[in-house]
């Protein structure tokens, strides 16, 4: 599960893309100035093995979520999660995006670190969509890594048109893993 070198491996060739990719969310004037991105001490302690809980209301159903853009985009409720940070359970819905390939979920969250030490608009997770073979039939469990949590590109400039956190999601603890505010 939790894999530290896996984790620094990761976020140095993500920085070295962003620096030299054509396809890096940063314009070409923030790429100058580029050290890398600002990131939370990897943390074990918030990655998790959880269940992906399908009955609850509304699994299936399309949701439409505001962006920065003031545009909507359309996602799908795949089920809710639930894990404990700092001694508090907590629950998170998540969704799936209905146009593009069903390999990965996404958490969208706020935390008590928003708007403070990470992006106000909050930020995401990808959760990849692997079965556990040990898992009772029906049965989803996922890894829920926060160390991989990211601001969406709009974060970064405002070429980019991102998700907003639903309510649903805002956590009433701090999510001290993955990425911080970036300072170019």
């Amino acid at each position: 599960m939790y894999n530290e070198n896996k984790l620094l491996t990761f976020r140095k060739q993500k920085d070295e893309a962003w620096k030299n990719d054509a396809e890096s969310p940063l314009t070409e004037e923030q790429k100058k100035n580029f050290k890398g991105l600002n990131y939370f001490p990897p943390n074990p302690d918030l990655s998790f093995k959880r269940d992906l809980d399908k009955n609850i209301p509304g699994v299936g159903e399309k949701v439409i979520i505001k962006t920065t853009g003031r545009e909507e985009q359309i996602y799908l409720r795949a089920g809710k999660i639930a894990f404990t940070v700092e001694g508090k359970e907590i629950e998170g819905l998540v969704f799936e995006d209905p146009e593009q390939e069903q390999f990965q979920y996404y958490l969208l969250f706020r935390d008590k670190t928003t708007g403070k030490e990470t992006y106000k608009n909050g930020r995401m997770l990808q959760i990849p969509k692997k079965e556990d073979p040990s898992a009772s039939s029906g049965q989803v469990k996922l890894i829920i890594d926060f160390n991989y949590a990211y601001n969406p590109y709009s974060s970064y400039n405002n070429n980019w048109d991102c998700p907003i956190t639903p309510e649903e999601n805002i956590l009433p603890v701090a999510i001290k893993a993955g990425e911080k505010k970036l300072d170019i």
